[in-house]
């Protein structure tokens, strides 16, 4: 994956009003699920670091970043963060290799929206989770209508400025053929051209073909 230097210093300042509007608050109630031996993909400059639990619940966490500048931030902010657990960065995208797995839960926050192709790496993810694992996950999709619409006229000059981002992507439906479905999930509503934003807590397809949780919307 190349580099976004500029994308990487800008990243904090862009994204801090709806941190403090939206994603500060939906963060922190997904990772307050966090438990175990823990891989984030997309680790990006670590918006997550702040809203792990400190309970004693997460043993240990691997941060994957593919982007050199913005691992770069994330290691710094490692470093000041001073988590009571182990916390690891490595060079790797979503579809990995992934270091230490299999992992108890596994935290995707804006990412599948920006991979190259987002059915790798949820199938990446699924093959890293453990028995009983949860997949938590925060990730703008495609609106619906005109809304829709401009997303996709948008995406080009959208994804030149924005690190690749991509719009209008039925992510959750790259989910569940995957095999993962919602046993939580919410939505929150950030600035158009992001729009609808879920955020959940998804399982693996059992064997024999139950499911856990319940199918995602949409």
């Amino acid at each position: 994956m190349p580099d976004h230097p500029v994308f990487a210093a800008a990243y904090d300042r862009i994204t801090a009003p709806m941190e403090k509007r939206v994603l500060g608050a939906a963060r922190r109630r997904l990772l307050a699920r966090a438990r175990g031996r823990v891989l984030e993909v997309g680790a990006g400059t670590g918006a997550n670091l702040a809203h792990y639990p400190r309970s004693g619940a997460v043993i240990a966490l691997d941060m994957a970043e593919p982007d050199g500048a913005m691992r770069r931030r994330l290691a710094a902010k490692v470093d000041a963060a001073a988590l009571p657990f182990p916390v690891f960065v490595h060079d790797a995208g979503a579809e990995g290799p992934f270091p230490s797995a299999p992992y108890d839960t596994v935290v995707s926050t804006l990412v599948l929206c920006a991979v190259p192709d987002p059915a790798s790496a949820v199938a990446a993810i699924v093959a890293a989770l453990a028995e009983g694992a949860e997949v938590l996950y925060i990730e703008h999709v495609a609106a619906g209508g005109l809304k829709g619409r401009v997303q996709s006229a948008m995406n080009g000059p959208w994804g030149a400025i924005a690190g690749g981002c991509t719009l209008d992507r039925d992510t959750l439906a790259t989910m569940r053929a995957g095999g993962l479905f919602a046993a939580e999930q919410d939505w929150v509503d950030l600035p158009f051209p992001l729009s609808a934003t879920t955020v959940g807590a998804a399982r693996l397809r059992l064997r024999g073909g139950s499911v856990e949780g319940v199918p995602a919307p949409g």
